[in-house]
C-alpha cells in the first residue's frame, strides 16, 4: 500500500512541474501547484513557453499593453512579432485561488516581477497583479483560458 501512495505523490508532483501538491489536494490546490509550475517554467525557459504550454488553445489574455489577445495562434503570432529580451525574467507568486464545487473552472490570483537588463547593465524591474482562470481538460490537467494583468503605478522619482 505504502508503495501505490508513494507512486501517486510521485506521478502528481511530476505532472505539476516538480511542484508538490498536497496528499489531499482540492480543484484549489491543485490550481495553485499548476499556477507555481507555470511560474517556475517561465523562470526557467522563458515567458513564451511558459504560456504556449499552460494555455488552452481558447485563450483570452488581457496584459493592458495592447488590445486582447484572443486564440492560442493569436499568442504564438504576437510572441514571434514580439520575442523576449535576453536577460528577461517573468514570475510571479500566486496568492490565492478559489474553484468551482466540480473542479472544473476556478481562478488563481498574484503578484508578479518582471526584470530586464538595461542597456546600461543595470536592472529595471516591474511589478503588477493578475487574475487567471484555470479550466479542468481532459487528461485531468488544468490550463489557463483567461489571463488578466496590471502594472503597479510607478514610484515617484525625486527631484
Amino acid at each position: 500500500m505504502r508503495s501505490i501512495v508513494l507512486a501517486s505523490v510521485a506521478a502528481a508532483f511530476i505532472a505539476n512541474g516538480g511542484v508538490a501538491v498536497p496528499a489531499k489536494a482540492g480543484p484549489a490546490d491543485e490550481m495553485m501547484a499548476a499556477d507555481r509550475a507555470f511560474s517556475a517554467m517561465s523562470v526557467e525557459k522563458g515567458r513564451r513557453a511558459a504560456f504556449l504550454a499552460y494555455m488552452a488553445d481558447d485563450v483570452r489574455m488581457f496584459d493592458g499593453g495592447h488590445p486582447p489577445i484572443i486564440g492560442k495562434a493569436a499568442v504564438e503570432a504576437y510572441y514571434a512579432k514580439h520575442p523576449e529580451g535576453a536577460g528577461t525574467r517573468l514570475e510571479w507568486t500566486p496568492v490565492e485561488a478559489d474553484a468551482s464545487p466540480d473542479g472544473v473552472l476556478g481562478h488563481t490570483r498574484g503578484t508578479w516581477i518582471f526584470t530586464a537588463k538595461k542597456k546600461d547593465g543595470g536592472e529595471a524591474k516591474a511589478t503588477g497583479y493578475y487574475v487567471t482562470v484555470w479550466k479542468r481538460q481532459p487528461d485531468g490537467n488544468y490550463k489557463f483560458t483567461l489571463d488578466i494583468g496590471g502594472s503597479d503605478p510607478e514610484p515617484a522619482k525625486a527631484e
